[in-house]
């Protein structure tokens, strides 16, 4: 190798390294001294974007868990934009698919559920924007319930409820190794943040296994 090349591997090593060694201490409860490996990492400069992605989204862990929401929030905005730059593989289902699939999820829903979602927006991105991800959102989640849930609405309040569901493919993509388990995957979230708007904690979805 030639020194310049050298020097490269030497810093792409290190810096993997350090990421590993601040996943450790953050699942050790250490987040602060995590935050600080992860720092160190992603201020080296030069990172593949598929690599600086997992640093800045660990290191937003990191800070969260170490009570600074500002610099989490400041992390994660960056996040989806380098996810989106290391995307290289065909989507495993076409937008079409995807949103049948999401459809179909939806009917298996009793007909007076679905008529107490009628008024509720469905939403389908690729993943989270920055500014949601700046706002505390974790820019790798796979659908979000953005509303009042039914439980907790006021009988005398007059005006209409803005409900969303979002389905975020991108990221549901990701965590998928086929169609099928896209497929299931699918199911699962539009389940999961419907139940949301009905008034279901995330306790209660573990327990009926949608979580």
């Amino acid at each position: 190798m030639t020194v310049a090349v050298t020097a490269v591997y030497d810093a792409v090593m290190s810096a993997e390294t350090d990421f590993h060694a601040a996943a450790r201490l953050l699942a050790e409860g250490d987040a602060r001294a995590a935050a600080e490996r992860l720092r160190a990492v992603v201020s080296a400069g030069g990172l593949a974007p598929g690599f600086e992605a997992e640093a800045r989204y660990l290191l937003g862990r990191a800070l969260g868990a170490s009570g600074d929401r500002d610099g989490m929030a400041l992390e994660w905005s960056l996040v989806p934009a380098l996810d989106a730059a290391a995307e290289r593989r065909l989507p495993l289902l076409t937008a079409e698919e995807f949103e049948s699939v999401a459809q179909a999820a939806l009917d298996e829903l009793p007909q007076e559920l679905l008529d107490e979602l009628n008024g509720v927006g469905i939403i389908i991105e690729d993943r989270p924007s920055p500014e949601m991800a700046a706002d505390g959102i974790d820019p790798r989640i796979l659908g979000l319930y953005h509303g009042v849930p039914m439980n907790v609405r006021s009988a005398s309040f007059g005006a209409p409820y803005a409900d969303t569901i979002h389905l975020f493919r991108a990221n549901l993509e990701r965590v998928c190794a086929t169609r099928e388990q896209l497929a299931a995957q699918i199911r699962v979230t539009v389940l999961h943040e419907t139940a949301h708007f009905f008034g279901y904690s995330e306790g209660q979805l573990r327990s009926m296994g949608l979580a």
